[in-house]
């Protein structure tokens, strides 16, 4: 019976690796994401390793972020942040300002003393298209906005230049577009 039990558990944990299935995560572009990842309270923490990748038998993967739970000894971005109850059983990840390059598989390895202290959890993470690519079409519609209106200042510029080398006695081409624009404005308020 014992053995059974046994054979039950180590297929169930492995169930998970060996479908290729893990805990989904789901985010928005631009938003902040927090992949989830918690350990019994009542242990001693050692450490606590983000990685890119999933978790291996002796690795988190390409690491992100490694803490002893009171400072955080390694990070590759200020974007990755580690929960603030890290000494209290909660060890979950927030990415700041999320990237769909940021999509992908992340393993949470919590070593705690004891013979039995080590805990991994792989999570994929999928971030969805969104206000980054508001932001990005927003500034290409200011950006081509400005180069729109210095195209057209450059070019009354030179037009007046040239105007004013052919005939120095002419009125400047800006001063003749301030006398038609005051001419129509005078016509709507009257």
């Amino acid at each position: 019976m014992m053995l059974s039990q046994v054979f039950i558990s180590a297929f169930l944990l492995l169930l998970p690796a060996a479908s290729g299935s893990f805990p989904e995560v789901y985010g928005m572009g631009g938003d902040p994401v927090t992949l989830p990842c918690s350990y019994p309270e009542s242990r001693v923490l050692s450490f606590v390793c983000w990685g890119r990748g999933e978790c291996t038998a002796d690795k988190c993967g390409q690491t992100v972020v490694w803490t002893d739970g009171k400072r955080i000894n390694y990070r590759t971005s200020s974007r990755y942040q580690i929960s603030t109850q890290v000494l209290h059983g909660n060890a979950s990840l927030t990415i700041e300002d999320a990237y769909e390059s940021d999509s992908g598989l992340y393993c949470c390895r919590v070593e705690m003393k004891g013979w039995d202290g080590v805990q991994t959890l792989t999570t994929s993470l999928q971030v969805q298209p969104g206000s980054h690519s508001a932001r990005t079409k927003g500034l290409a519609i200011g950006i081509s906005i400005f180069l729109l209106l210095l195209v057209l200042v450059s070019t009354l510029v030179i037009t007046n230049y040239i105007l004013k080398k052919k005939r120095p006695e002419s009125p400047s081409l800006v001063a003749l577009c301030v006398s038609k624009v005051r001419t129509l404005l005078n016509k709507e308020v009257a």
